[in-house]
């Protein structure tokens, strides 16, 4: 296989094929998990307001834990935090499952336990983040992250319709609910399993000693005053606020375009976006060794406004479709190649906490984004706010394509990111 194309060959080494393999039992189970969640609390109230509170719950902890989480795995093992992690957030799972089963179940504690579950995984990601780049050779870092970067959209395409065949098919459909709840609970057991396995290599540099404040403090220090790392964090933030978050939407879509918000025609929509994303991922990783890679992130950018633009006003469902699919690839290869980049040039005792902002992007500003698209469409309609947050997007991709830094990403031209870490490392 050519080089350019073998993003899989990632896989060849063993601690990340673990890792990956366990990462995608996980994500699968957390798939089925928001899908159950959200039809339990459909049946239980019949209210969109209370849908919406399910992105509230998800998107506060991270206000103040994703920050703190990345503080959390620049000086600890992470890979000892994944599994204690993991661990808690399928007994929540568990906990969850049981009152559903037993038919007791109420809002609240849906609410509840999908605000642990993100706080348990606003201070687990960064350390997922940091901790792959150090099972693989770094020449294939590239095809790693376009690795991770499959699974959630990948997931997306068989998580959904595994929850929704057990809620359908299992007894009642509140018992079945309960049961896929436990089937994600057990997911994530897999995956402590698998960490267990994993062999960390000795010597990873740590953050120094020092007050979390402190230590905060470097991080964004480190973000502020490099240039590539600002824009790139940036732009995926305007991604998720802007773009991304449509997703919250497309019930409005599929009614608008099929005259009735089946659950098919919402399925297939989700379906694009999780099989359009899995595409670009595929693209993005196997792009390792490609020059001008700016172009990429520029490219993606831009198209992925226009292509969002096109979605919004598409004049037919079938269209609409493959403009979702299209746009989910451009976002993607976008997300791939910039994450790459950073995590090429960040410093192992600084990873956690600048890869924790990264991670806003999924648990803060697509929730957040998600809010604001709900609350516009009610006065200005979903096609207008799409078509808006595509221009917003295309705007800022022009912007970042000024930076001379970005334009010449992947040459040998690249300006050479200068690092200054706020302190000394130490080494453990």
């Amino acid at each position: 296989m050519p080089d350019r194309i073998g993003m899989f060959r990632a896989l060849r080494h063993r601690d990340f094929r673990l890792y990956w393999l366990g990462f995608v039992s996980a994500v699968s189970g957390m798939q089925i998990f928001i899908v159950a969640q959200a039809w339990l609390i459909f049946d239980l109230t019949g209210s969109a307001l209370d849908l919406g509170l399910l992105g509230l719950a998800r998107a506060a902890p991270a206000v103040v834990l994703g920050l703190a989480g990345g503080v959390i795995a620049d000086k600890i093992d992470q890979r000892r935090l994944i599994m204690v992690t993991s661990t808690i957030t399928g007994a929540l799972y568990a906990v969850m499952a049981t009152l559903t089963v037993i038919g007791i179940v109420e809002v609240w504690h849906i609410l509840a336990t999908t605000f642990l579950v993100a706080g348990v995984q606003a201070v687990d990601q960064p350390s997922r983040s940091a901790i792959f780049p150090h099972l693989i050779d770094r020449r294939d870092l590239t095809r790693a992250v376009g690795m991770n970067s499959t699974i959630h959209p990948g997931t997306r395409i068989y998580g959904p319709i595994i929850a929704g065949l057990m809620i359908d098919f299992i007894g009642t459909p509140r018992f079945g609910a309960g049961i896929a709840i436990y089937v994600a609970g057990f997911t994530y057991l897999i995956f402590t399993y698998m960490m267990y396995r994993v062999r960390v290599p000795e010597g990873i540099q740590r953050a120094s000693g020092g007050s979390a404040f402190q230590d905060l403090k470097d991080g964004m220090s480190f973000i502020r005053t490099t240039h590539l790392f600002r824009l790139f964090i940036a732009m995926s933030f305007v991604h998720a606020a802007f773009g991304m978050a449509h997703v919250t939407i497309l019930p409005v879509f599929a009614e608008k375009l099929t005259g009735e918000a089946t659950g098919s025609a919402l399925a297939l929509l989700f379906s694009a976006t999780g099989l359009g994303g899995l595409i670009g991922a595929i693209v993005g990783g196997s792009l390792a060794s490609v020059r001008h890679r700016g172009w990429l992130v520029i490219g993606g950018g831009g198209s992925f406004g226009t292509l969002l633009m096109a979605f919004a006003f598409a004049p037919i469902y079938a269209v609409a479709v493959a403009f979702e699919l299209l746009a989910s690839i451009a976002n993607q290869v976008f997300m791939v190649v910039a994450q790459s980049a950073l995590h090429a040039q960040v410093p192992d005792e600084l990873r956690g906490r600048v890869m924790g902002v990264w991670g806003l992007t999924h648990s803060l500003l697509q929730p957040i984004g998600g809010l604001g698209m709900g609350a516009a469409t009610g006065g200005l309609g979903a096609r207008a706010v799409t078509a808006a947050g595509g221009g917003v997007i295309i705007v800022f991709a022009m912007l970042v394509g000024r930076s001379r830094e970005v334009r010449f990403l992947g040459t040998t031209e690249t300006p050479t990111v200068s690092v200054s870490p706020p302190r000394e490392p130490t080494r453990v």
